[in-house]
């Protein structure tokens, strides 16, 4: 008889430090906006942090961003997999009224990257975007003077994270004397930039893309036209090709955000929603972007945010 009592509890031991089967954990479902390099970064520290808390994470992103139509649609296969919570980039406002029903039906959602208008989240994880415009306003005054002439080029009307990049960066670059010649949407393509720069480039002395696409299509549209290099440029978000600008003097700043935190953070506001943590208003969390400049790249043998 004393012998079975220590087999039980080999037996208990064994089943408690057993990790959880995938078939059995919770399933988060994410939805993001695109699939470049920085969504990648995003899922994988969203992806470390499930398997610590032994949730199943389940992804689902659009080849293109933009598509609000594109993303219900993702919704509803994530849906389909038996997720009970969502982490989803929301395209535009439309994405709140889907949201607040699974709300209202027991499944949370946490946004990531940037909000939209609505109630319908439970949190909200992102860069300080508005602070990040005003830090690249600050990097082209430095750089330029008083009666230095910028263009911005922005990417899309009504996404609310490079609207606050456009914004905090115009409020820093008039706050520090820079006039501001040149402002319109030119999105990420790069013979549209191109075209406009070629008109546009004797008049301005610096310029602004506010994401990354809209940042690679512009360095893209300056090498096009040999002009890579001579105006003062200052990006958003990195990966080699913008590091290697800013080595060769292409790119005077990247404004750089931190996507494997975003996606870690953003897990465990899930976690805690499906815990049962109510919240009185959507909780907001803000992460404070770094400025990268040829000095700082110089010091480091490899950037420690590869997107």
């Amino acid at each position: 008889m004393p012998r079975i009592i220590p087999f039980i509890c080999l037996l208990l031991a064994a089943v408690f430090l057993t990790p959880v089967p995938a078939w059995a954990r919770d399933c988060i479902g994410m939805v993001p906006a695109g699939t470049s390099a920085f969504w990648s970064e995003l899922e994988a520290g969203a992806r470390r942090t499930a398997d610590d808390l032994q949730l199943e994470l389940y992804t689902r992103g659009p080849t293109q961003e933009g598509s609000v139509e594109v993303q219900l649609q993702l919704i509803d296969r994530v849906l389909a997999q038996g997720c009970k919570a969502l982490i989803i980039a929301p395209a535009g406002d439309a994405i709140d009224t889907r949201i607040a029903a699974l709300r209202d039906e027991g499944i949370p959602t946490v946004y990531v990257d940037r909000g939209v208008a609505g109630d319908g989240a439970y949190a909200l994880v992102a860069t300080d975007n508005f602070l990040a415009g005003q830090l690249a306003g600050q990097q082209l005054a430095e750089r330029l003077g008083q009666g230095g002439r910028v263009g911005v080029l922005r990417l899309r009307p009504g996404l609310q994270s490079t609207e606050e990049r456009e914004r905090g960066f115009l409020l820093a670059a008039q706050a520090s004397g820079l006039q501001v010649v040149f402002d319109t949407y030119l999105g990420d393509d790069r013979q549209r930039i191109a075209e406009a720069l070629s008109e546009q480039l004797p008049r301005l002395d610096g310029l602004f893309s506010p994401n990354g696409t809209s940042s690679r299509a512009t360095l893209a549209a300056l090498r096009q036209l040999g002009k890579a290099g001579t105006v003062g440029f200052v990006g958003f978000d990195g990966g080699e090709l913008l590091f290697d600008a800013v080595r060769q003097g292409q790119i005077h700043a990247l404004l750089l955000q931190q996507p494997q935190a975003m996606g870690d953070h953003a897990v465990r506001l899930v976690h805690r929603a499906l815990s049962g943590e109510r919240a009185i208003s959507r909780l907001q969390l803000l992460l404070e972007p770094r400025v990268l400049t040829a000095r700082e790249l110089a010091d480091m043998t490899a950037p420690q945010q590869p997107w």
